[in-house]
């Protein structure tokens, strides 16, 4: 019987051993990086409670609705350091301040709420807290929620928007 030259030696001087200790280690490393991202970066388009979130977006449904019922759009002129919205039509009795939520859609942490109030001149005036630019939602409501007016837009905007009312089939 011959031996064959390529199988003497001790295991760790041979190739195949160490290539599938490598493999395990690369998988297992792999793996734990993963969970690390997944620990620290968490989806935040994940709701837990499906039902309560099925109830408030069909009263947000509702107070559409009601700003169609009142006949309200707004004129918005936003640039990089202040937002200034006027009643374009059905402006309401109530004329203190309006809550503007401004919606990034996909990075729940560049949401902002501003509260701007009515100035003199029937304009609703407000500083920006910072520059922004890209696809926002922007949602105008009154203090006492009754109604919403929403639009999606793309900032910077060159010239004046109207932001009128849309209720999606309801």
């Amino acid at each position: 019987m011959s031996r064959n030259p390529a199988n003497t030696g001790p295991w760790y001087k041979h190739f195949w051993p160490w290539y599938l200790v490598f493999m395990k280690f690369a998988v297992i490393s792999a793996c734990i990086a993963t969970g690390v991202l997944i620990y620290k970066n968490p989806v935040s388009m994940v709701v837990d409670d499906y039902y309560n979130e099925g109830r408030t977006i069909n009263l947000q449904l509702t107070r559409v609705a009601r700003a169609e019922e009142l006949g309200l759009s707004f004129y918005a002129d936003i640039s990089s350091d202040q937002v200034v919205f006027e009643f374009r039509t059905g402006e309401p009795a109530d004329r203190s301040a309006l809550l503007v939520n401004f919606y990034h859609p996909t990075l729940s942490s560049k949401d902002f709420e501003l509260r701007v109030p009515h100035s003199q001149d029937g304009q609703y005036r407000q500083m920006m807290p910072r520059e922004i630019s890209g696809h926002w939602r922007i949602d105008i409501e009154p203090f006492d929620r009754e109604w919403r007016v929403s639009q999606n837009v793309f900032l910077p905007v060159p010239n004046r928007l109207v932001i009128e009312p849309v209720n999606y089939g309801i």
